[in-house]
């Protein structure tokens, strides 16, 4: 059996559809990615948590901790977007984060911080009014992006890293 570029599994973000009914199906994808970052990881022997989905990979710990992470950011852009005109991100490097004390926490407190950013990142994005994603925001690295750009962005990313977590422990994703 031929599996996906581990690196990639799920392939690039696809766009989201500027539709009054995309920002809700949006979290609903969210929703249903947070539930099952909980149903795998929970499910998961701890012994297991240091497989990773290729050679250079981060472990499914690390996946969870830096998905959890990168999610709040995510959530704060968002924040910081809808309420600063011509707001810039602030990057961080995820590498470096990783090798930060609280990364070595276990992995149900990144599931906590990801459990309650994606109500918040959800309660928004079928709260707003979906010109309200027109907003744009500047990444120093990634150039101007509008909010629909950064929800499909954040959107994908809970699914990729989850890929590649069933990927280091499954095979499958």
């Amino acid at each position: 059996m031929t599996h996906p570029d581990p690196r990639f599994p799920i392939g690039p973000i696809p766009p989201l559809a500027h539709t009054p009914g995309t920002p809700a199906e949006a979290a609903a994808r969210m929703d249903a990615a947070a539930h099952d970052w909980h149903d795998l990881l929970t499910s998961t022997p701890q012994g297991r948590l240091t497989a990773r989905p290729h050679p250079h990979g981060w472990t499914v710990a690390q996946l969870a901790h830096h998905t959890a992470d990168a999610h709040a950011h995510g959530l704060s852009r968002l924040k910081y977007a809808l309420t600063t005109p011509g707001y810039v991100v602030q990057p961080f490097d995820q590498d470096a984060w990783l090798t930060l004390p609280d990364a070595t926490l276990p992995v149900g407190d990144a599931l906590d911080l990801l459990r309650v950013t994606n109500r918040r990142w959800a309660t928004l994005l079928r709260a707003l009014n979906p010109a309200q994603l027109d907003t744009t925001l500047t990444h120093p690295q990634e150039g101007p992006q509008t909010l629909w750009d950064l929800t499909a962005k954040h959107d994908w990313h809970l699914r990729h890293h989850l890929a590649q977590a069933r990927l280091a422990l499954t095979g499958t994703l």
